[in-house]
Order: C-alpha cells, then sequence, then structure tokens
C-alpha cells in the first residue's frame, strides 16, 4: 500500500513517499526527480555585478579604453549596469512569486555579465600586451612612434576590428536589458535592502563549529549494542548488516559517524573502514575505497575487481571489522552480493551498518531496518541553539525563544533543516532578523527537493558568499572537496576580496569555513581533510548556479545539449579511460571559464595528447585548468593560447617538461606541480609570468635546477621548492626579493652554494610566512666537501621565529649552528636532522618547548647523546616521537645533566624507535609511562638485563636483531597489543617473566629465531595470554613444539589466526588439537610436519573405532580458511581416507603436497560451507571426488598444474558455480558434460589441456562473461558454434589456433556484441584483421605475438577503445610508430596505446 504525505504530516517534501515493506516498516522512497525551477537562482548577480564595476574602475583599463576611444562606451555600461543593480533587490524578491518575466531577465542578465567580463578581460590583457611591446622595442623612433601614435601592425588591427564588433554587440545586448528591465517596472531600492533580507555582513571565523548530537541517543545504545554484543554461537562467524534508514536529511550519516568513532567501537572491532556509495553502485570502486583503508600502504592502482576482493578478503581475514556503506541506493541483488564476497572471511562479530533512504535496499541486505524518525521538537530547538549561540538552550537569549521554536516548528523535525537555520543566525541577535527568516515568502513556494531552509540559507547569504556556494554546483553528489584546491579556484574566478594573495588566501580560507559553519559544507567520514555536501545542500547549489554550472552527467541524463553554450563553470568525473565521444559536450561549452577534471580517490584517468589539445582549442576563456591527478605524459603546446588562464594545476601526473608556450600566460597566478615525479625542468622565461603568486613544486624529485631569474618574480608568495644553481640568476641569493614567501620551502643543492654571502642575501630571518622549512646537501660524502663553508651557509640561513616544520638532509658541516635549538624557537614540533655524517654533537634540542616529533638519522659520527642534547633538567615537554636511525657510532646513551639522573627524560613520549645503531651499549630511559609504541631493531650490543623497564601503556612492541636481555627486561606490559619479534639469536623460549603480564596480547609474531624451539615454558602461560587472537611463527628451523618440557596444551581459547611457515623440525600439533575458535589456518613448508591438529580432521583409524558417524556431528570448528603449502610429508591416507571436520570452512588451498594423490568422498560430505577451493602443483593427485555437485555453496574452482590428474570427463559441478579454472592438467580428456547448465558460471580459464578437443554438447553457458582459452592448440571445433551463443561475454583472450582462428592470413571472429575486451596472441600466421570483425562496444584491444601481423579492419577502430596494447607484432608496432607510422592518426586519440619499445606504465598517445 502506498501512501503520498503532504505538509500536514511531519514530512516537508512531498518528493517522498511512504511505504511499507513486507514485515510491515515504513520507509521513504524517493520519487522521480522533477527539475523545477529554483526562484532564487539568480541572487549572486549583486556581488557579480560589483566584480565588473571594480575592472571598469581600474586604472589599466581606462588608460586602455582612452587610447583605443571606448572610454565613453564603458562610462556607459557603467551607468547602464548600476542602473540595474538599483532594481536587484525588486527583481530577486518578485522571482519569489514566480515570476516568469523576471526569472527570464535575471537570466539574461547573467549571461550577459559573463560575456562583459570576458569582454573587459580581452581589453585588459590587450593592453598589457601592447605595453610590453613598447617598452621592449628598443629603438627610440619606433618607440615614440608607438608610444604615441599608437599605429597597429595590420594584423592587430583586425584584431581590433574584431573587438569593436564585440563592443557593438554587446552595447546592443546591455540596451535590451535596459529596456526589458524598464517593461517590468522593477522598483530602484534607493540604498535600502528589501525587508526579506539580511545585512551582508560576513562572519570572520577562523574555526569550525563542533559537533552537537542530541535526540538519538537511545537509537545510538541500541546500535551500539548490536554491533558490540558477543556472539553465543561459538560455530557462527556470519557477519550482520545493520540498514540505517530515513529520508535525507534526518541525520542518517550523523548516527553511523556518532556510532563509528565511539570509544567502545574502536575497541572493540579489528578493523573500520567507511566508504561513501551513492546513487552509482561501483563494486569495484567501494571495494577499493574500504580496502584503502584496512591498509593505507597498498597500490590499487590498475586492479582489477579479483585482485581488489582478493586482498581484501586477505586484509578481513580472522579479523573483526565494521564497515560503514553510507548512501546506498543500489536495488540489484547481484550487485550486493558481489560486494560481500571478501567480508566472509572475517571473524565472528563482524558487522556492516549501511545508511539508506530506501527500505527496499535494507530488504536487499536481508536485515531488519532500523527507521529514522524526524527529531523530537525539544531535540531540535537544542540543536537549534547550539548553532546560533554555542549552547543547547535559550537562557542567554530568552527574548528570542518565541521566535526561535516557530522557525524550529517550519523544519518540520529535519536536523539538517534545523542546522542550516540556525548557522544562517549564528551571531545575529536582532529580533528583527529573526522575524525576517520566520515570515520569508520562501515558506509559502511550492515544495519541491529543495527544503525551504535550505533556500533561506542562501538567500541570507553575505554577497560574497552566494557565487563561492553556487560555484559548487559543478561538484557531483557525494564527491569529496578537497578544500585548498576549492579556495584557489575561487580565487582564480575572482570570488574572493583583496588584492594581495596572502589576503585572499586567508579571505577564502574564512569564506570555506563559513559555509562549514552554515552547515552547507561537512567534513568527510573517510578522510577528514576532505568535505562534502549534503545530497539536498548540493541541489540547492545546482539549482541557484542554474544553467552556468555543469556537472558531467546532467546534460546527458536529460538528453539537453542546448544549454551548454551557456555554461561557465563545469567538471568532468571521468571514467577509467577519456574518449572523444565524452568530450564532446564540452566543446559547445565555448565561453568556459573552469574546467576541472576532477579525481575519484585511488582512481586516475588517461587522456591522449590529442583530445586534451582538441578540447582546449574550443575553450578560449577558461581561467581555471585543473588536470591534476591523472595520467598526464605531455601537455599540448596549445595551452599557452588561453590568455585569460589563472589557475593551471597540472599536480600528481606524468609530465617530464612544461612547453614552452606557458610563459606567454601572464594572467597565470597559480601554477601547480606537486608530485610531478618525472618533471625534469622548468621553461626557460619562467620570470614572464608576472603575476605568478603560486608555483607549487613540492615533491618533484626529478627536477634538478630551477629557470634562471626566478626572483624577479617579485609577487610570489608559495614557491615550494628552489634548487640552487652555481649560474647567476639561479644562486641562492635569488630567494632575497621573495620577500612574500610562506607556508612551506625546500631548498636543495645547498653544496653548490659558492659563498656563505649567498645565503645571507637569502634573508629567510625576514621571511615570517614560512613555517614549513627543509635544506638539502648532496648525499655525497666521497667527494671533498668544504665543511667550513657548509657550516656559514647553514648559520646565515636562520630562519624566522614563526617556523614549525624543520627538516636537514645532508649537511656536511662539523656542527650545527647555535641557532637550532634556541628556546625563541618555540613554534617548533617537527625537527627531523639526517644524513649529516660530519656532526659529532647533536644540538641541544631538548629546550624546544613545543617540539613533537623528532627524528635523526644517519649521523654517523655521533658517539654520545646526553646533557648536550638535553640541556636542561626538564627536557622535552611536549615530545611524542623519537627516532634514532642508522647511528653506526652511537655508544653512550646517557640520562644525566651533570652527575644527576633526570627523573622523566621523555615525559610525553609515545613513539620510540632506535635501529641500525650496532655500537649502542646504553640502555632505554626508566621512565616512559606514555610510551606505546617501541621498535628496537639492530642494536645487537644493546644489554639491559641488569635493569628493569616498566611499559605500562606500551600498545605495540617490535623487537629486532637485537639482545635477548632487552627482551627480558621489558616488565608490566599490561596493555601491550601487538609484538613482532625477528632474528634474535639466544631466543630459545619466551621467559616466563616477559609473558606474565601479557593479558591484552591480540598477536604474537615470531621470526627467522634461529634457536627458538619452544613458545613457552609451560602451561600456566596460556591463561595470561587469552587474549591472543593471532599467532605467526615464521622461518623458525629449530621450532618443535610450542611448549618447553612434556605434556600437552591447549592452544589460547580466542585464537582465530595461525601461520606456522618453514619450520622444519615440526612434526605434530599438540594433541587436544588446535582451537575451536580459529577462523584462518596457514601452514607452508613445514616440510616434516606428518599431521594436521586434531578437531579439524579425523584419520581412517578413529573413524573406525567409533563405528558411529555421529559421534562427530559435536565437534565445532570456526575454521573459515585452510591454506597447505609445500607439507610434502603429509601422508597420502590424511587426504584420500580421513575425514575433514570442516563444516564452517569456506576457502580451502592446497599447493605443492605430494602426499595428494586422491580426495575421500568424505571430504566432498564435510565441506558443506566451501566457497573456494584451490588445488595447484598437486603433481600426484590422479582423481576427484564424484561428489563435487552437492557443494551447494561452492562458487571458485581452480585445479592448476596437476600433470597426473587424468578423467575421461571431468565430475559434475555445482549449478551456483560462477569461476572455473583448469590449466596444465593434460590428461583431463573432457569437460563435464553438462557445462552449459552452470547459469551462475561467470568466469571459465582453460589452459594448457592438450587432451580436450571440443566443448561438450549444448556449448558453453550463455551468461559467461568471461572467457580464456590458451594453449588448446587439438581444440578445433569451429568458433561459431561455441563463442558466437555467448551473448553476454565482456572478456576474451584466444591463443594460438583455438576454434580454427589464426591459421589464415585473414582473421575474421564471430564475436559478441556486448564484448569489451579482446586479446589475441600467439597467432603466426595472421596477417590483417578483418573488417567488422571488432564489436562497437570494444574498449580494449591486445595484440601478442603476431610477427606477421600488419593491417588493422579498414573501417577502422571501434571509437569506444580506450586502451591498444601491441606487444612483439613488428611489423604492426611499424606502421603505428608514433608520428611516424601511417596508423598514428588512426590511435593518436585512444588514451592508452602500448607498443613493445614503450617504457612500462606509459603510453605513446
Amino acid at each position: 500500500m502506498l501512501f503520498v504525505l503532504d505538509e500536514r504530516t511531519s514530512v516537508p517534501s512531498p518528493l517522498y513517499t511512504l511505504c511499507f515493506d513486507p514485515s510491515g516498516h515504513s520507509c521513504f522512497s524517493p520519487l522521480p526527480f522533477t527539475n523545477q525551477a529554483m526562484p532564487i537562482a539568480e541572487l549572486f548577480l549583486g556581488a557579480f555585478l560589483q566584480v565588473l564595476f571594480d575592472r571598469l574602475a581600474s586604472p589599466e583599463l581606462l588608460n586602455f579604453a582612452r587610447r583605443e576611444g571606448i572610454d565613453t562606451r564603458l562610462k556607459k555600461w557603467e551607468k547602464m549596469l548600476e542602473s540595474i543593480k538599483e532594481v536587484l533587490d525588486d527583481a530577486e524578491d518578485r522571482q519569489l512569486t514566480d515570476h516568469h518575466g523576471v526569472k527570464s531577465w535575471l537570466e539574461d542578465l547573467r549571461n550577459l555579465a559573463y560575456d562583459i567580463d570576458d569582454l573587459l578581460d580581452e581589453f585588459i590583457i590587450e593592453s598589457t600586451k601592447s605595453k610590453s611591446k613598447v617598452e621592449s622595442n628598443t629603438s627610440k623612433a619606433r618607440s615614440l612612434l608607438s608610444g604615441c601614435c599608437f599605429r597597429w601592425s595590420p594584423r592587430e588591427f583586425m584584431f581590433d576590428h574584431k573587438m569593436i564588433s564585440e563592443i557593438e554587440e554587446m552595447d546592443a545586448k546591455l540596451q535590451e536589458i535596459i529596456t526589458r528591465k524598464d517593461s517590468l517596472r522593477l522598483r530602484e531600492n534607493n540604498g535600502k535592502q528589501l525587508a526579506n533580507r539580511l545585512q551582508d555582513k560576513p562572519i570572520s571565523t577562523t574555526h569550525l563549529t563542533e559537533d552537537y548530537f542530541v535526540g538519538r541517543d537511545d537509537k545510538k545504545m541500541e546500535i551500539l549494542e548490536l554491533l558490540t554484543r558477543e556472539e553465543d554461537d561459538r560455530t557462527c562467524a556470519n557477519m550482520k548488516v545493520i540498514p540505517i534508514v530515513g529520508m535525507p536529511g534526518l541525520g542518517k550519516t550523523a548516527l553511523a559517524q556518532q556510532v563509528f568513532n565511539d570509544a567502545k567501537v574502536i575497541s572493540y572491532f579489528d578493523t573500520k573502514a567507511w566508504a561513501c556509495v551513492s546513487d552509482v553502485f561501483d563494486t569495484l570502486a567501494i571495494t577499493k575505497s574500504i580496502l584503502q583503508k584496512t591498509d593505507y600502504t597498498l597500490s590499487c592502482e590498475n586492479k582489477d575487481l579479483d585482485w581488489l576482493q582478493g586482498k581484501l578478503k586477505q586484509n578481513l581475514s580472522g579479523k573483526r571489522f565494521l564497515v560503514v556503506l553510507d548512501d546506498v541506493w543500489n536495488e540489484n541483488y547481484g550487485n550486493w552480493t558481489t560486494l560481500l564476497k571478501p567480508f566472509h572471511s572475517g571473524a565472528k562479530g563482524s558487522k556492516i551498518i549501511i545508511t539508506t533512504r530506501n527500505c527496499h535496499v535494507a530488504q536487499i541486505a536481508g536485515a531488519q531496518p532500523y527507521i529514522l524518525k524526524e527529531l523530537s521538537q525539544d531535540a531540535c530547538v537544542s540543536l537549534f541553539a547550539f548553532h546560533a549561540f554555542g549552547v543547547g538552550n535559550f537562557d542567554d537569549h530568552p527574548f528570542l525563544e518565541a521566535l526561535g521554536l516557530k522557525i524550529v516548528e517550519k523544519c518540520k523535525g529535519l536536523p539538517l533543516a534545523v542546522k542550516t537555520l540556525a548557522g544562517l543566525l549564528r551571531t545575529r541577535v536582532s529580533t528583527h532578523e529573526w522575524k525576517t527568516i520566520l515570515n520569508s515568502k520562501i515558506w509559502d513556494l511550492p515544495k519541491n527537493d529543495i527544503l525551504p531552509a535550505l533556500k533561506l540559507s542562501y538567500l541570507h547569504l553575505p554577497s560574497n558568499l552566494r557565487r563561492c556556494f553556487a560555484y559548487c554546483a559543478i561538484f557531483p553528489k557525494d564527491y569529496e572537496i578537497q578544500r585548498d584546491k576549492l579556495i584557489h579556484w575561487w580565487i582564480a574566478e575572482g570570488l574572493v576580496e583583496g588584492k594581495e594573495a596572502k589576503n585572499q588566501w586567508n579571505v577564502g580560507l574564512n569564506y570555506f569555513n563559513e559555509l562549514v559553519n552554515r552547515s552547507l559544507f561537512q567534513k568527510s567520514s573517510s578522510n577528514g581533510s576532505r568535505f562534502l555536501m549534503h545530497d539536498l545542500v548540493n541541489d540547492l547549489a545546482k539549482l541557484v548556479a542554474g544553467a552556468s554550472h555543469y556537472s558531467s552527467g546532467e546534460f546527458e541524463l536529460v538528453d539537453d545539449h542546448n544549454n551548454a553554450s551557456l555554461v561557465r563553470h563545469a567538471s568532468f568525473l571521468p571514467s577509467k579511460f577519456i574518449i572523444p565521444e565524452r568530450l564532446k559536450i564540452y566543446h559547445r561549452m565555448q565561453g568556459l571559464r573552469s574546467f576541472i577534471l576532477l579525481k575519484k580517490q585511488f582512481h586516475a584517468s588517461h587522456v591522449s595528447q590529442k583530445v586534451l589539445c582538441d578540447l582546449l582549442l574550443r575553450l578560449k576563456y577558461l581561467r581555471v585548468l585543473s588536470l591534476s591527478g591523472h595520467y598526464i605524459s605531455e601537455v599540448p603546446d596549445c595551452i599557452g593560447s588561453l590568455r585569460h588562464l589563472r589557475h593551471l594545476d597540472l599536480s600528481h601526473t606524468s609530465i617530464k617538461k612544461l612547453p614552452m608556450s606557458i610563459v606567454a600566460l601572464h594572467n597565470l597566478e597559480a601554477l601547480m606541480l606537486q608530485g610531478c615525479h618525472m618533471l625534469i625542468e622548468l621553461p626557460e622565461g619562467i620570470e614572464k609570468l608576472i603575476n605568478l603568486r603560486f608555483l607549487d613544486i613540492t615533491d618533484t624529485l626529478s627536477l634538478r635546477a630551477m629557470p634562471l631569474n626566478i626572483g624577479n618574480l617579485l609577487g610570489l608568495e608559495i614557491l615550494s621548492k628552489f634548487v640552487v644553481g652555481t649560474e647567476n640568476g639561479s644562486r641562492l641569493n635569488e630567494l632575497k626579493n621573495l620577500k612574500n614567501l610562506r607556508e612551506e620551502l625546500c631548498i636543495s643543492n645547498l653544496h653548490k652554494a659558492q659563498e656563505a654571502r649567498e645565503a645571507k642575501d637569502a634573508t629567510l630571518l625576514t621571511k615570517e610566512g614560512i613555517c614549513r622549512l627543509a635544506m638539502r646537501w648532496s648525499e655525497d660524502f666521497e667527494n671533498f666537501r668544504n665543511e667550513k663553508l657548509e657550516g656559514e651557509v647553514l648559520n646565515f640561513l636562520r630562519p624566522h621565529q614563526n617556523l614549525e616544520n624543520l627538516t636537514i638532509f645532508y649537511y656536511g658541516g662539523l656542527e650545527f649552528p647555535s641557532w637550532l635549538g634556541s628556546p625563541s624557537y618555540d613554534n617548533i614540533v617537527y625537527l627531523c636532522l639526517q644524513g649529516c655524517q660530519s656532526v659529532k654533537v647533536l644540538p641541544l634540542l631538548g629546550q624546544l618547548s613545543s617540539l613533537k616529533e623528532l627524528y635523526i638519522k644517519g649521523l654517523n659520527a655521533i658517539c654520545k647523546v646526553g646533557s648536550e642534547f638535553y640541556g636542561t633538567k626538564s627536557p622535552f615537554p611536549s615530545l611524542m616521537t623519537l627516532e634514532f636511525k642508522n647511528m653506526p657510532l652511537w655508544e653512550d646513551w646517557s640520562h644525566c645533566v651533570g652527575s644527576e639522573e633526570i627523573g622523566v627524560l621523555f615525559p610525553c613520549l609515545e613513539h620510540l624507535v632506535i635501529q641500525d645503531c650496532p655500537m649502542l651499549i646504553g640502555r632505554l630511559p626508566s621512565q616512559l609511562n606514555s610510551l606505546r609504541m617501541l621498535e628496537i631493531n639492530s642494536c645487537p650490543r644493546m644489554d639491559a638485563s641488569s635493569f628493569i623497564i616498566s611499559l605500562p601503556s606500551l600498545n605495540e612492541l617490535n623487537f629486532r636483531g637485537c639482545n635477548e636481555g632487552v627482551l627480558k627486561s621489558l616488565v608490566n606490559l599490561t596493555s601491550l597489543i601487538d609484538i613482532v619479534i625477528e632474528d634474535v639469536a639466544e631466543l630459545t623460549c619466551l621467559n616466563h617473566g616477559f609473558t606474565s603480564s601479557l593479558i591484552k596480547l591480540e598477536k604474537l609474531k615470531i621470526e627467522s629465531c634461529k634457536n627458538l624451539m619452544y613458545l613457552w615454558q609451560d602451561k600456566d602461560v596460556i591463561r595470561n595470554i587469552a587474549s591472543l587472537k593471532t599467532l605467526v611463527v615464521n622461518s623458525c628451523p629449530e621450532f618443535i613444539s610450542f611448549i618447553a618440557g612434556e605434556g600437552d596444551i591447549k592452544l589460547p581459547s580466542n585464537l582465530e589466526t595461525m601461520v606456522l611457515n618453514d619450520c622444519p623440525k615440526l612434526i605434530d600439533f599438540p594433541e587436544t588439537g588446535a582451537s575451536a575458535s580459529i577462523t584462518s589456518l596457514e601452514i607452508h613448508d613445514c616440510k616434516n610436519l606428518l599431521s594436521l591438529p586434531k578437531g579439524l580432521i579425523v584419520h581412517k583409524d578413529e573413524h573406525h573405532s567409533t563405528g558411529n558417524n555421529n559421534n562427530f556431528s559435536d565437534v565445532k570448528s570456526c575454521l573459515q580458511e585452510l591454506k597447505i603449502f609445500e607439507c610434502n610429508s603429509l601422508p597420502t591416507f590424511l587426504f584420500s581416507e580421513s575425514r575433514f571436520l570442516l563444516a564452517t570452512l569456506k576457502k580451502l588451498d592446497i599447493n605443492s603436497c605430494k602426499g595428494v594423490e586422491s580426495l575421500a568422498e568424505k571430504f566432498v560430505e564435510d565441506l558443506q560451507s566451501i566457497q573456494e577451493i584451490t588445488i595447484c602443483n598437486c603433481n600426484n593427485l590422479r582423481s576427484l571426488p564424484h561428489g563435487l555437485h552437492t557443494l551447494s555453496h561452492l562458487t571458485t574452482l581452480d585445479l592448476s598444474c596437476c600433470a597426473a590428474l587424468e578423467l575421461e570427463c571431468f565430475p559434475p559441478l555445482p549449478l551456483g558455480i560462477s569461476s572455473f579454472t583448469l590449466v596444465g592438467c593434460p590428461k583431463i580428456k573432457a569437460l563435464l558434460s553438462q557445462l552449459h547448465r552452470l547459469v551462475y558460471l561467470r568466469n571459465l580459464l582453460i589452459g594448457w589441456c592438450e587432451s580436450i578437443t571440443c566443448f561438450p554438447d549444448g556449448g558453453l553457458p550463455p551468461q559467461l562473461q568471461r572467457l580464456t582459452l590458451i594453449g588448446c592448440e587439438n581444440m578445433k571445433q569451429p568458433m561459431r558454434e561455441w563463442l558466437t551463443p555467448l551473448t553476454s561475454l565482456e572478456w576474451l583472450m584466444i591463443s594460438g589456433s583455438v576454434g580454427g582462428a589464426g591459421e589464415e592470413g585473414d582473421l575474421v571472429l564471430p564475436l559478441p556484441s556486448s564484448l569489451l575486451h579482446l586479446c589475441i596472441d600467439d597467432m603466426k600466421k595472421v596477417e590483417r584483421l578483418s573488417s567488422n570483425s571488432l564489436p562497437p562496444s570494444l574498449r580494449e584491444l591486445e595484440l601478442f605475438d603476431c610477427p606477421k601481423l600488419r593491417e588493422l579492419p579498414q573501417d577502422g577502430l571501434p571509437p569506444s577503445l580506450e586502451r591498444l596494447y601491441i606487444k612483439r607484432c613488428g611489423k604492426l608496432e611499424k606502421r603505428c610508430k608514433k608520428g611516424t607510422g601511417c596508423y598514428w592518426p588512426l590511435i593518436r586519440q585512444i588514451p592508452w596505446v602500448t607498443l613493445s619499445d614503450t617504457p612500462r606504465f606509459e603510453s605513446i598517445t
């Protein structure tokens, strides 16, 4: 039954319907989107007109106008615009009543304002250009002629004539606007704002509002209970899904955030991840996002879904995880189950929270929905008061309470509406202003999908914020906004007040923070440095911006390209490869001012130089161009024609250099090249960019020199890197005139400074804006170093006392200057001294009162650390991280000042690393009560066995290559969770004193301890380590048992993951078997192991002695993943005659085990939960059980390199199998007879199975999506018989002459139209690809090892083609060579083209 709610219900928008799921729960479902016009779509026009007034008043423009004789015309325009500005308030007020004529007038005015602004910019550019020509002319006569008579060349006169034509056209349009204004009888404002508007006074702020969570405590506690409730059933490892359901603006995400960040949740789960899903359910992108949260070091670029899910499964295996999927719209069950595949490897108690607007999503997830209702009136009032006043009540503002209650009532219980209006009224305490909000006409407008409260919030934004907010319409929904990038774009578009870059940046930062305070931006849950717009706020931005702003996908959705010419600001969120078709609409946006190539996190795109150039040639008015983060190796030369460009962002691209034409961009203010690791040089003449303010060349690792005379760029405020040279114009003193430098500066190649005066002239001490400074000399200490000169240079490079972050690399002086460590540097929080090999004494750093992180690495001459380092009896009051690394001569670590030992040396220290200090004899400081992480690595002479060091807060210990005595000295380890012990030669067993306090230990890893024989001394230890979840023993050649002495033990009761690798003397497991709690067991290279743990397997003799199968039914196990690799002593009967009691097992992987000769039928019967089976390199395997088809949960079967496996016909498989791999099994003669009935099979790989000559009757399953056939030379069945019916096939790889293909010169393939990826390999006879052989949908074409192939299809390549790989096809490669090959014009627009000689990870296009 369906009910539509109106205003009398508690739902403010009729675009949501209340429906009931089969269980009777109500939920909101969105009705189809209606693109109703926003009646306040032009409110930023007043601010825009002010920009035009400022331009018309600029001296530069006035001089140009007088010279060209158009000054009278411009004054006329100014008066006309003034008369328009006077009626704007009335026009904006009248459009609230949906006056169509006024709305149309405002839209036309907006478009005209953009055109006028572009034309005025042309005037200023021409003025600057002509002035530059006059100044550069060395001839006095020519100079006099140019300066007095202003004679132009014929080409310049033609441009002037064109400009006059544009002026006439603009004049006519402006006159028409005035005429229509008069006919609409718009009233002038007479200097007063209308009653329904607040004063445009921006609120200056430098901080963000604190979160205030109210009214959902009961729901939060209910969900917390569900998340952290311990499971009673020990055999159950299923994860649970918790859907939070409610309409937009109710606070679903806020509730999920509260739960996600709760301390109880943080301590309960091993790992957490948050992913924003949105309306496009991209399984690959979601999986990649979650995987990156579980392992930030992992690179996921160019990885497919199989790889990503495999890694995610590995990362989650045996761990209790919490994953939040925010804003889920997907109602496709197949998509949902595909996404969930890796999550089944987690430990019991794992949970997934989803937030959604739609109950049907919850049904797909098979979970009970938790319906979020509107906030109570009291909760709304408290929330409103907090965001308006900073406290949750009206106690200090009783005169506003009655008005506040009425405003809150209009918000209909929606937290988003409450917060937005409260943010609007924040710091405003006038009853008049509050009444203005309460009585606004907005509340009476016909409702659409935008809340009235949000409209009001925009209506009353200060004028300077309106355009900044509207600019954000370029962002797609759920896009994570980078604050600094957005502020740069605002500045480049002239949306930020102020003349100086520093002032503009601070103003822009205040703008951004103000939008955050008004709840129009909110922090991303997945990345705290990024921000999001709520879907409804995003809708608001798009509607107020109208047709002038565009986010990729909008016009395509409504099939309306007519408005493209009106677009001024646009973004494009591409897929992995950008083909010309996807940029067509942008070619129509010839007035475009901003083009932003957006980037999803961990997802870069490829675009060819030709496609990029074709686009830029049409966008001559661009002011902002951002191509950051994409695979662009070459910047087209045509970029120099973008005369209006202010901001160019090429950060994190693959460019090696910039075109020389870039120095013609005289208006350029920001050139962003951060992370361009392959950038070798900057263009000569860069000093001509006289307006350049931001030059970000951070992390440009290959940049070895600076262009000459960069010191002439007097306006530079950001110069993140300076490479010292020896020529005049590249020396260190180039920094002298760059007085406004701020933020970050890295000075490299300081060894090239020829005299100390260069450093003195750099005047770093006066550059108070620099807060992060790095200084780098050469790493080469083998050749001569001028120690005295380097000391003088560093002394003169003394920075200003505002410095916060300092790094010194490879300094060659004998001592550090006295200023380093001076108490006057009380702002320094980070200090790194690295590779300073000649310094013999550490600087006095203990007096740096704010220092939190200190890294000392590679100081080869330091022998002692003591009082010269501390300087006081209370040193390092704030230090939290301390690392000593690679100190080969450091021997003495004194803890004294004078003769008195310092009581508490590092009172706040949490992270301590001592690594590669082979001579160090001294001990650790005695009182490290705050220490949470300790790493001691390769310090073999440290011996603290006579000392006791208490570490009550320690959570993580990494102990490698050190004396066992240090380990024994550590006591009171009651907080320790994670231990890694490696290469401790004396260690034979963990002593009782060390293990007795490990009550919280969860992970123990011991590796490469050559004398380790046992883990623990006795059984009592097991009680102490009851919390242990993960145990790894790796490369311990003497390890024979878990405890010393006689007797048996039971492994820790909460153990979930156990890995045993390269332990050749381990013969068996404890008699009591493995812990029932283990979910993952891996055994690698244990050559003499004779058995598997009891409880997992029942041997033949035990089975017969019971005489009753039911006796094994009560054996409980939670094992989900079992891997056995290279255990060649495991007896044959273990697999052929024993029973595996693994009812919960989901993944089985057996690799390189000689004892595997056959698998018992009982083996299959006991694996009824199995999902994946991999058997690889088992050369003695001769048969398979016939009951594989009974494994109803089996989805993946991989049999590889089992040369002895001989089958007349492969046994039947379960109908639900989705992936089947059969490789290197030459004695299998036929595939299963009913192959075509495997309707869920999606991936089939057959390789090097020479005895298979054809597919079975019935062919292949028609739903197959991936098919790989390699090395099947005897399969001669015609391809048309088995390939043509595969109407869902997306990926095909064929090698050799499978199905008769490749035996003739012309390759004709009956390919299905659904195909996206085609790989052709090892076809020695093929000379050409026939016409019409490639489907129009093809995205990727790979051609390998076809030496005679020389011709591509005569009808060309599909326009959809994104990737073309040609390897070891010499004749064809010659024809595709860049620039010279006859096929180059055909392939140059393909985003990614690789030939045999193309460097890895590069494309020739």
